[in-house]
């Protein structure tokens, strides 16, 4: 049996349905802002545990995938970005969930980043330097492709692949 008949909307958030294994695979755009040789991130707390994603989210009908990313950096964070090119994609599988993870360049930034309550769980907004990136955990879980990112600036691998993510529940 092979891949049931894909449904994407504006081929931007996908459900790609898989007719064999019965799953959804879910595309999430996020950014990647480096600043002082220092990350944006979203710190977020699950059972007491630390987690620090990169700024992103979910896709309404009829957005493009750059729209999608603008919109939630707007939204979550109170700021207006520019959105450059996509730098790395990696893949996610936790608990039966499927991710392909689009991380684009955000080359710009417009205001200060400030965490709005209304739209996000997230508890604040830290800045991981390179040592930083290598131990925190992110979502996803490239840590130190990001380091090397900071370091040499051009990625040298920009599909990582399938991704080990520890799941917080």
């Amino acid at each position: 049996m092979g891949r049931a008949k894909t449904t994407l909307h504006c081929g931007v958030w996908a459900k790609v349905q898989n007719a064999k294994l019965g799953g959804i695979m879910i595309i999430r755009p996020a950014g990647i802002y480096i600043e002082n040789d220092k990350l944006l991130t979203m710190r977020y707390q699950y059972s007491g545990k630390d987690r620090y994603n990169l700024p992103g989210g979910n896709h309404e009908d009829g957005e493009e995938i750059r729209a999608v990313l603008a919109r939630e950096f707007t939204e979550e964070l109170c700021v207006e970005v520019t959105v450059g090119d996509l730098l790395f994609t990696a893949e996610t599988l936790v608990e039966g969930r499927e991710v392909l993870h689009l991380l684009f360049d955000i080359t710009s930034i417009i205001g200060v980043p400030t965490i709005n309550i209304k739209e996000t769980t997230a508890i604040e907004l830290v800045w991981l330097g390179e040592k930083s990136l290598l131990n925190a955990s992110l979502y996803p879980a490239i840590g130190e492709n990001l380091a090397r990112l900071i370091s040499v600036s051009k990625p040298t691998n920009t599909h990582l692949g399938r991704i080990h993510q520890e799941w917080i529940a």
